[in-house]
């Protein structure tokens, strides 16, 4: 059986670099890194990470906490993209990941009570900003190192990365108010999701400032609740100009919707939305976004859990990434503006 002793020999280093450059100490350079990676592969070593973890109470495993593992969320455009970000950045640093899977919060509570009583990993990364969240009770009272991808509640020394969800609503709402857009209805994700109220707030922000009128509504993504709204509009003359939606799904529910209400984008009605994907660029027309970039939220969010597992020092604790305004077919300027 081939030991670290023996990696170390043929690599010509030491035993503990070969072992650093397992747990993916970034203090190894890159040359010695990918030295002893080849000789690792040359000599069809695979390191024994249960009696690694077992030895050091270390798994070089970060998890992932998700607000729900349904069809809906896990096939989110923005979950995979900040998955992604996740991903690569984790394995740059020779970690490895593990996510929840529950669909309620019980479950995933228990899930979450689990690896850390296990030692399953070394710390976490939540998807999600939420308000008395007891999942973060958890990882609190564990004492666990954690990131959370979205708005800082409290000054409590927990690194947060997020976009200004406030302002970049706020500049896509002036825009189409620009655009002369008057008539506006908002469309939320149910849940008491901070990025949710930041959005609503800066759409709210710019309606105020132009005298425009708007109405926020929220749903769940059940398309024949959306349907029927949409008919008592049609029905009752009225439709908005415009529709901005908190999210790509919700917004190719809409849609799916109006496609089958015969409503014509962006003749009848015009919409917009959050998070650029292929779905947008790809749907028909394609849709005007705020590019929040997913993958960049991820990529410094397992950058950040890591330095704080090893023991960096950390000096920013909000990170801001920040977000551009696509434009696309699904908005125009309004004849006579």
């Amino acid at each position: 059986m081939v030991t670290i002793k023996d990696i170390a020999q043929a690599a010509n280093v030491s035993a503990s670099t070969v072992s650093r450059v397992i747990r993916g100490n970034p203090r190894i350079s890159t040359h010695t890194r990918e030295k002893v990676k080849a000789t690792m592969k040359a000599f069809n070593y695979q390191p024994n990470q249960a009696a690694r973890t077992l030895a050091t109470k270390q798994s070089n495993t970060i998890g992932i906490i998700q607000k729900s593992a349904s069809i809906e969320d896990s096939q989110n455009p923005f979950v995979i993209d900040v998955l992604s970000g996740i991903f690569s950045e984790c394995k740059n640093h020779g970690y490895s990941t593990i996510s929840t899977t529950n669909n309620e919060t019980i479950g995933i509570e228990l899930e979450v009570q689990e690896m850390i009583h296990y030692h399953s990993v070394d710390g976490f990364i939540v998807l999600y900003s939420k308000k008395d969240d007891p999942i973060i009770d958890i990882l609190k009272a564990h004492a666990m190192p954690y990131v959370i991808i979205g708005k800082s509640l409290t000054n409590d020394g927990i690194i947060h990365i997020d976009n200004d969800n406030v302002s970049a609503s706020q500049s896509l709402t002036r825009l189409l108010i620009d655009k002369g857009h008057n008539k506006f209805l908002f469309v939320a994700e149910t849940g008491d999701y901070e990025v949710v109220k930041d959005r609503v707030a800066g759409h709210l922000k710019a309606i105020e400032q132009a005298g425009s009128l708007t109405e926020i509504v929220y749903f769940d993504k059940n398309r024949q609740h959306i349907r029927s709204f949409f008919q008592e509009l049609i029905k009752y003359r009225t439709l908005p100009t415009i529709v901005i939606t908190t999210d790509t799904l919700l917004n190719h529910l809409i849609l799916s919707v109006f496609y089958e209400l015969k409503l014509h984008i962006p003749t009848d009605i015009q919409t917009a939305t959050f998070n650029d994907s292929y779905l947008n660029v790809f749907a028909s027309p394609p849709q005007t976004t705020v590019n929040i970039y997913p993958k960049s939220l991820g990529e410094v969010a397992a950058e950040s859990v890591i330095n704080v597992i090893q023991g960096h020092d950390i000096v920013d604790f909000n990170k801001l990434i920040q977000t551009t305004i696509i434009e696309r077919d699904s908005t125009t300027t309004i004849q006579g503006v």
